[in-house]
């Protein structure tokens, strides 16, 4: 007999950022780690059509990665 439950909630972006506030600082630099870590991006058609419009914003008003991940972490507390 499995004691296992599997649950799908769906959840918006500012609820996940809440449950995640919840965790541990250590857990939550842990997770933020293994998602900059993630190899794999899947992009839906709109995301596609988003990038590519930003794709012709000059250099001048674009950020780096590294700066964008900066921001969020700053933003959200992690």
């Amino acid at each position: 007999m499995s004691t296992t439950a599997h649950l799908n909630i769906p959840l918006s972006f500012n609820q996940i950022i809440d449950l995640i506030k919840q965790l541990p600082k250590t857990q939550q630099k842990k997770l933020v780690s293994l998602i900059q870590d993630q190899d794999e991006f899947v992009l839906s058609t709109s995301q596609i059509a988003l990038l590519d419009k930003r794709s012709k914003t000059p250099v001048e008003n674009c950020i780096s990665a590294n700066e964008s991940v900066k921001l969020l972490k700053k933003k959200y507390d992690l």
